[in-house]
């Protein structure tokens, strides 16, 4: 009797645990099957989904509301407000932070004429917020200057996916390592790729929401992967990038996957994670852009420690000078050179135009911040006299190795110019007002007949006259930037009919020295 209530026993709790299963199985099927409820038959109501960039400057954040109707443009929804005190971006006695929409995506989660909305964060009195970097940059954005540049962006955004709970790439042993760097980047198989459903499910979001998604691949980095947006106009490059990302943390939630944005998740002999990015203005793609680029390079190196602070918290860590990477202290560039700060395409070379790469942005960098620097660096900011002669010292590598030894000896600055252009200026102004007034009074003792103070004026002229050809011929190959600046044109110009005249002069002279020696 015992054993025959024990076997009742046994079959009754596997038929409820077979219920309980069942049940939860269709709990979980009637969820989805409301997830996925098309409602737009039904109302014309939608479901805004309202987001903004939270306290840290890094954290998204989000909340939704219905709107009455569909709507095409930013511009036709309502400002919402949040409590900033929960978010730190406000304090608790005056909390409420107000959002302003922007621009706006079609929602891959709920499909229909449902919505996502790029928000930034002003006070109630109007004024934006400290973590609110889109304000400034939509300022520099319709700047007239930047406007007619018509910059162009292509962001290249690196991230890793991690093991939630031991906070460990996807992919690797919890608390071991995989094999090492080389058969993942861009890899395929179980053994080389980790997370590409995500990444997948990311791209095929991103194309259903309307950003300009352009590709995406696996990184270098087991478990680290990028994607690419772009060419993107102006501030449209930092709301894609930013709604991108959402896209992603609402992937990554639903796979139950940490999505990390550290731009160096692990020490060691591993890749970091940037943001490398494209730019291009509309100068810099037409005829003669590759000197508008080097123009841009040359700011680009004389505001470096303002770019690098700007561009992502714990970069040191990332920007070594290995794994791809300049060190974070010293400002480079050069063509085909992923080790640089800033690289310049073979094509972009070979072609005269095209665009530079600065690849010193970390993969948790604002892009709003990146893009406006950079537009503001290369197009607004003028550098000063003292910045472009202290740059002068540090321009490229392999042309610093072409400088000739009187350069080298003698760091001899001119606020138009480098230290070549400097040596040539100055010394052959110097020489040829000397040489100029020598040659005058040659000429004049040549009408007059006095040969010798005609010889020694021929003397002090031909010897100025040479000091002059001495200074032009040895700084000539150095000066890269004469013929692009209106100051180097004209004092270039200046020296060049000094030259001529004293030529002409001295050639004077020794005529009338022939004569007075035939004489």
């Amino acid at each position: 009797m015992l054993k025959q209530n024990k076997r009742l026993a046994v079959k009754t709790s596997a038929k409820f645990r077979v219920f309980a299963l069942q049940y939860d199985n269709s709990t979980v099927n009637r969820v989805e099957q409301l997830l996925n409820l098309d409602v737009t038959p039904y109302t014309d109501k939608i479901i805004a989904e309202y987001i903004w960039i939270g306290g840290s400057g890094i954290d998204m954040r989000s909340k939704s509301r219905t709107i009455s109707k569909p709507v095409k443009h930013a511009s036709e929804l309502p400002k919402w407000n949040y409590d900033g005190s929960s978010t730190g971006q406000a304090p608790g006695e005056d909390s409420e932070v107000i959002l302003y929409p922007q621009a706006i995506f079609k929602d891959p989660f709920r499909g229909g004429n449902n919505i996502l909305v790029i928000c930034d964060a002003y006070t109630p009195a109007g004024e934006p917020i400290p973590t609110n970097k889109r304000h400034k940059a939509a300022q520099i954005f319709s700047d007239p200057k930047v406007v007619s540049e018509i910059p162009w962006f292509g962001i290249e955004q690196e991230y890793t996916l991690l093991q939630p709970n031991v906070n460990w790439p996807l992919g690797w042993p919890v608390g071991g390592y995989p094999g090492p760097q080389g058969p993942y980047y861009c890899g395929a198989g179980a053994d080389k790729s980790f997370g590409r459903d995500i990444s997948d499910a990311h791209y095929k979001a991103c194309l259903y929401a309307g950003i300009n998604i352009s590709g995406t691949n696996g990184e270098v980095m087991p478990g680290q992967w990028e994607f690419q947006v772009g060419p993107s106009v102006g501030i449209e490059a930092g709301d894609h990038i930013w709604c991108a990302r959402y896209l992603l943390e609402r992937i990554t939630e639903q796979a139950g996957v940490v999505l990390s944005l550290d731009p160096k998740p692990i020490e060691g002999d591993w890749n970091g994670a940037g943001c490398h990015t494209n730019y291009s203005t509309l100068s810099m793609r037409e005829e003669g852009g590759f000197e508008v680029i080097k123009k841009a390079i040359l700011n680009l190196s004389l505001r470096h420690k303002e770019h690098i602070s700007a561009y992502g918290e714990g970069n040191e860590r990332r920007l070594t000078g290995k794994h791809e990477t300049a060190s974070i202290d010293q400002f480079s560039w050069g063509v085909a050179n992923r080790g640089c700060s800033i690289r310049v395409g073979r094509d972009t070379e070979k072609e005269g135009k095209g665009y530079l790469e600065d690849r010193r942005p970390a993969s948790n960098m604002d892009p709003y911040v990146v893009t406006g620097l950079l537009a503001e660096t290369t197009i607004l900011w003028e550098p000063t006299l003292e910045a472009e002669a202290l740059a002068a010292q540090k321009k490229d590598p392999e042309k610093q190795q072409t400088l000739s030894i009187p350069a080298r000896i003698f760091p001899i600055f001119f606020p138009f110019g480098n230290m070549a252009t400097g040596f040539l200026i100055i010394f052959s102004l110097i020489a040829g007002v000397v040489g100029f007034i020598t040659s005058l009074t040659g000429i004049q003792n040549v009408i007059q007949w006095n040969a010798p103070n005609l010889q020694a004026a021929a003397f002090s002229s031909l010897t100025t006259w040479l000091l002059t050809l001495l200074a032009r011929g040895l700084a000539c190959k150095e000066i890269d930037r004469g013929w692009t600046d209106s100051n180097l044109r004209t004092l270039e110009t200046i020296l060049i009919i000094v030259s001529g005249t004293q030529m002409f002069c001295t050639a004077a002279i020794h005529a009338g020295i022939e004569d007075v020696t035939i004489y």
